[in-house]
């Protein structure tokens, strides 16, 4: 840089003697045209300074700004890939206090459920979903859920999913403390790959998997599926839900899976089953209601009833209501629920109850329940007695 200088302060000279030819006649400037020529390159050089100076400052702004954008882009990078994964899950502890059907007293303080979900959605039009579970009861931690959903409803209707799910057959949504009897009896998780579309809020697809009950003789294939169908909406303050399914063997349900035990994969033949559902919401208050059964008799050597095959079906019934007491949201909740052939199943022929359940602070809830279950006449093969259960339950998501 500093030759660079003193090549433009010689060059400068140069312009400036060839600039001022009124020299004296023998060659030598005069002391005036002297001063003169070593003022314009005194200014000449400053005025380089001052241009180096300025190069200076900007190629060290243009660096500055290189290292800042380098940094921005790691941080939206990184700030990027955070928001395409989502960890969540729920821890619950609960006491009981229980009446069976036999008279039996009994009390309990246990760690009634731990789930944990990741959910990630490495590139557009791809989302994963992995849920582990441990319940009471269970001395292992589950893989529960695990599948890959191909698709974007809000661009798009169509979509796909492959994995490990509970398919489509029935909804068991529900504010109560304790699952109602239609899931115990139906819910059904398989591997499956699913096919469905969403638009203007209908929906419906169907699905195909290789199920735990096998028809005897039939060997082990991918032959059992289901449909589904729901709309959902809203009409001024009042919000919708409703949904019918089908599924061609009822027996793949983990309930109806676990009772048939040994004979599950020696089934006469499948046994399908159907579902609708609905549910309306009123500002602060919800009702639901659903309906659950097989459409065939089970073989009396498979899931009995009353020395017959039995055909099982659940129904269930729930109303809500929110409101803010205290400055904490609370919600009351009332059910009734019943069961048809299903005493093999372990479930009561009717059950009652109600709960509340209060937000402590958020994500943390305490919900207190009552449950009256009344079993299935003697006749029928049940006890014909009543039986009582008392929970409070700690609640705390994440």
């Amino acid at each position: 840089m500093k030759l660079s200088i003193l090549s433009s302060t010689v060059a400068m000279a140069i312009v400036t003697a060839a600039t001022h030819p009124a020299i004296a006649a023998d060659g030598v400037p005069g002391n005036a045209q002297l001063l003169q020529l070593i003022q314009q390159q005194q200014k000449a050089i400053e005025e380089l300074k001052s241009a180096l100076s300025t190069a200076q400052k900007t190629s060290e702004e243009a660096a500055m700004k290189a290292d800042e954008a380098v940094t921005v882009k790691d941080a939206e990078s990184e700030e990027a890939w955070w928001k395409r994964v989502k960890i969540g899950g729920v821890i619950e502890a609960e006491a009981t206090s229980t009446s069976s059907f036999g008279n039996n007293d009994s009390s309990d303080l246990t760690l009634a459920k731990v789930e944990l979900y990741f959910d990630a959605n490495p590139v557009k039009y791809v989302n994963t979903h992995v849920q582990l579970l441990f319940e009471d009861g269970s001395n292992n931690i589950t893989l529960d859920e695990a599948f890959v959903t191909l698709g974007d409803t809000g661009e798009f209707p169509a979509y796909l999913q492959v994995g490990q799910f509970a398919v489509p057959f029935g909804n068991f949504d529900t504010d109560m403390s304790t699952d109602p009897v239609t899931k115990d009896m139906a819910e059904t998780k398989e591997a499956a790959a699913l096919v469905g579309a969403e638009w203007g809020g209908f929906s419906l697809g169907g699905y195909v998997y290789n199920g735990d009950s096998q028809r005897s003789g039939n060997g082990d294939h991918i032959n059992q599926g289901g449909l589904f169908a729901g709309y959902t909406g809203e009409t001024g303050s009042v919000k919708y839900d409703f949904g019918a399914e089908y599924i061609s063997n009822l027996a793949d349900s983990d309930g109806l899976t676990d009772t048939l035990g040994a004979t599950a994969t020696t089934l006469n033949n499948y046994i399908p089953g159907a579902s609708v559902h609905g549910s309306l919401g009123f500002g602060p208050a919800t009702l639901r209601g659903a309906y659950i059964a097989a459409l065939e008799d089970f073989d009396a050597a498979e899931i009995p009833f009353a020395a017959n095959g039995a055909r099982p079906g659940a129904w269930h019934i729930e109303s809500a209501y929110t409101i803010t007491l205290l400055g904490k949201e609370t919600t009351f909740a009332a059910t009734a629920q019943g069961t048809e052939e299903a005493l093999a199943l372990g479930l009561p022929e009717y059950r009652y109850g109600g709960a509340i359940t209060v937000g402590i602070v958020e994500h943390v809830a305490v919900t207190a329940e009552y449950l009256h279950d009344e079993d299935y006449e003697i006749s029928n093969g049940g006890t014909g007695e009543d039986a009582h259960t008392a929970t409070l339950k700690l609640a705390v998501d994440f």
